[in-house]
Protein backbone atom coordinates (compact mmCIF):
# COMPACT_ATOMS: atom_id res chain seq x y z
CA UNK A 1 0.00 0.00 0.00
CA UNK A 2 1.59 3.56 -0.77
CA UNK A 3 0.50 6.71 1.04
CA UNK A 4 -1.12 9.30 -1.20
CA UNK A 5 1.77 11.75 -2.17
CA UNK A 6 1.67 14.56 -0.96
CA UNK A 7 3.53 17.24 -2.59
CA UNK A 8 0.54 16.01 -5.65
CA UNK A 9 -1.65 18.88 -6.61
CA UNK A 10 -4.25 19.69 -4.61
CA UNK A 11 -7.81 19.85 -5.82
CA UNK A 12 -9.76 23.35 -6.14
CA UNK A 13 -12.00 24.13 -2.76
CA UNK A 14 -15.35 23.90 -3.24
CA UNK A 15 -17.04 27.01 -4.59
CA UNK A 16 -20.19 28.07 -2.86
CA UNK A 17 -23.71 27.77 -5.00
CA UNK A 18 -24.43 30.48 -7.21
CA UNK A 19 -25.56 33.63 -6.07
CA UNK A 20 -24.44 32.72 -2.82
CA UNK A 21 -21.30 34.21 -1.19
CA UNK A 22 -18.60 32.49 0.47
CA UNK A 23 -18.29 32.17 4.36
CA UNK A 24 -17.10 35.23 5.64
CA UNK A 25 -17.25 37.56 2.11
CA UNK A 26 -19.68 40.00 2.02
CA UNK A 27 -22.75 39.49 0.23
CA UNK A 28 -24.07 40.14 -3.11
CA UNK A 29 -25.07 43.82 -4.32
CA UNK A 30 -29.20 43.63 -4.44
CA UNK A 31 -30.36 42.89 -7.59
CA UNK A 32 -31.68 46.04 -9.29
CA UNK A 33 -35.72 46.92 -8.27
CA UNK A 34 -34.84 44.81 -5.18
CA UNK A 35 -34.75 45.37 -1.81
CA UNK A 36 -31.63 45.26 0.01
CA UNK A 37 -30.76 42.44 1.84
CA UNK A 38 -31.45 42.39 5.83
CA UNK A 39 -27.94 42.84 7.55
CA UNK A 40 -26.90 40.25 9.63
CA UNK A 41 -27.80 39.38 13.10
CA UNK A 42 -26.06 41.01 15.83
CA UNK A 43 -25.78 39.29 19.09
CA UNK A 44 -26.26 42.09 22.12
CA UNK A 45 -25.30 41.84 26.00
CA UNK A 46 -27.43 39.19 27.44
CA UNK A 47 -30.38 39.54 30.37
CA UNK A 48 -28.95 38.74 33.87
CA UNK A 49 -30.70 35.55 34.64
CA UNK A 50 -31.29 36.62 38.23
CA UNK A 51 -32.70 39.49 37.02
CA UNK A 52 -35.18 37.66 35.52
CA UNK A 53 -35.62 35.12 38.48
CA UNK A 54 -36.19 38.06 40.70
CA UNK A 55 -39.01 39.13 38.63
CA UNK A 56 -40.69 35.91 38.20
CA UNK A 57 -40.33 34.84 41.92
CA UNK A 58 -41.64 38.42 43.13
CA UNK A 59 -44.57 37.79 41.25
CA UNK A 60 -45.43 34.09 41.58
CA UNK A 61 -44.70 34.67 45.53
CA UNK A 62 -45.53 37.75 46.21
CA UNK A 63 -48.13 36.93 49.15
CA UNK A 64 -46.14 34.21 50.43
CA UNK A 65 -43.08 34.42 52.68
CA UNK A 66 -41.16 32.52 49.49
CA UNK A 67 -41.46 36.45 47.79
CA UNK A 68 -38.50 37.18 49.88
CA UNK A 69 -36.38 35.36 47.32
CA UNK A 70 -37.36 37.92 44.82
CA UNK A 71 -35.73 40.44 46.85
CA UNK A 72 -32.94 38.54 47.14
CA UNK A 73 -32.46 37.70 43.71
CA UNK A 74 -33.10 41.55 43.09
CA UNK A 75 -30.20 42.59 45.00
CA UNK A 76 -27.90 40.26 43.84
CA UNK A 77 -28.84 41.08 40.10
CA UNK A 78 -28.74 44.57 40.44
CA UNK A 79 -25.37 44.18 41.73
CA UNK A 80 -24.22 41.67 38.65
CA UNK A 81 -25.75 44.36 36.20
CA UNK A 82 -23.46 47.64 37.97
CA UNK A 83 -20.67 45.41 37.29
CA UNK A 84 -21.33 44.66 33.36
CA UNK A 85 -22.58 41.52 33.80
CA UNK A 86 -25.77 41.95 31.56
CA UNK A 87 -28.77 43.73 31.36
CA UNK A 88 -32.21 43.81 33.54
CA UNK A 89 -32.08 46.23 35.63
CA UNK A 90 -35.76 47.01 35.44
CA UNK A 91 -36.59 43.13 36.29
CA UNK A 92 -34.36 43.27 39.46
CA UNK A 93 -35.72 46.57 40.16
CA UNK A 94 -39.23 44.93 40.41
CA UNK A 95 -38.51 41.76 42.17
CA UNK A 96 -37.39 43.87 44.92
CA UNK A 97 -39.97 45.84 44.95
CA UNK A 98 -42.42 42.65 44.84
CA UNK A 99 -39.55 41.41 47.19
CA UNK A 100 -40.73 43.90 49.33
CA UNK A 101 -44.55 43.49 49.16
CA UNK A 102 -44.29 40.19 50.07
CA UNK A 103 -42.32 40.89 53.52
CA UNK A 104 -45.10 43.62 54.31
CA UNK A 105 -47.95 40.49 53.38
CA UNK A 106 -45.93 38.06 55.31
CA UNK A 107 -45.86 40.43 58.31
CA UNK A 108 -49.44 41.84 57.70
CA UNK A 109 -50.05 38.06 57.90
CA UNK A 110 -48.12 37.18 61.04
CA UNK A 111 -49.97 40.09 62.71
CA UNK A 112 -53.43 38.77 62.32
CA UNK A 113 -53.01 35.33 62.79
CA UNK A 114 -50.96 36.34 66.28
CA UNK A 115 -54.31 38.86 67.37
CA UNK A 116 -56.69 36.04 66.15
CA UNK A 117 -55.11 33.84 68.34
CA UNK A 118 -54.79 36.21 71.44
CA UNK A 119 -58.74 37.05 70.69
CA UNK A 120 -59.70 33.12 70.70
CA UNK A 121 -57.69 32.99 73.60
CA UNK A 122 -59.38 35.73 75.47
CA UNK A 123 -62.59 34.51 74.39
CA UNK A 124 -62.13 30.81 75.60
CA UNK A 125 -61.01 31.97 79.06
CA UNK A 126 -63.45 34.20 79.55
CA UNK A 127 -66.53 31.36 79.07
Amino acid sequence: MSSPDPYAPQPPPMQPPPGQAAPGAYPPPPQPGMPPPYPPYQTGVEINGKAVAAMVCGLIFMTSPLGIMGLAFGKTAQRQIEAGQGIGRPLAKAGRVLGWVSVGFTIFWALYIIAAIVAISTAVSAV
